[in-house]
């Protein structure tokens, strides 16, 4: 004796009305899909990397110019200390930062 629900799955027990997928190892693979899902993960990267670098490239670019000011502002020339020695690693020092 054979019952009717024999060989329906579940899915096919509740009544849809659209057919059931087939298995996803059944389902045919499509080379040029995962191209060019590849290629949009690579161009992604390679955008997300490049911004990254110009704000880190950025932050260092603020960075120096805000040291070079604080540096410069430290090491005026308008006074001597009466030290040859001094006064002259203090000068190459200001010509070094640009000053």
């Amino acid at each position: 004796m054979e019952d009717a629900r024999d060989g329906m799955s579940v899915e096919d027990s509740i009544g849809s009305a659209k057919p059931p997928r087939p298995p996803k190892a059944a389902r045919p693979q499509d080379p040029e899909r995962s191209k060019r899902l590849l290629l949009q993960v690579i161009a992604v990267a390679a955008v997300a990397t490049a911004v990254f670098s110009g704000v880190g490239a950025w932050e260092t670019h603020q960075d120096r110019g805000q040291t070079k000011t604080i540096y410069c502002a430290f090491y005026d020339d308008t006074e001597s200390s009466g030290d040859d020695s001094y006064d002259k690693q203090q000068k190459k020092l200001r010509d070094d930062l640009g000053c």
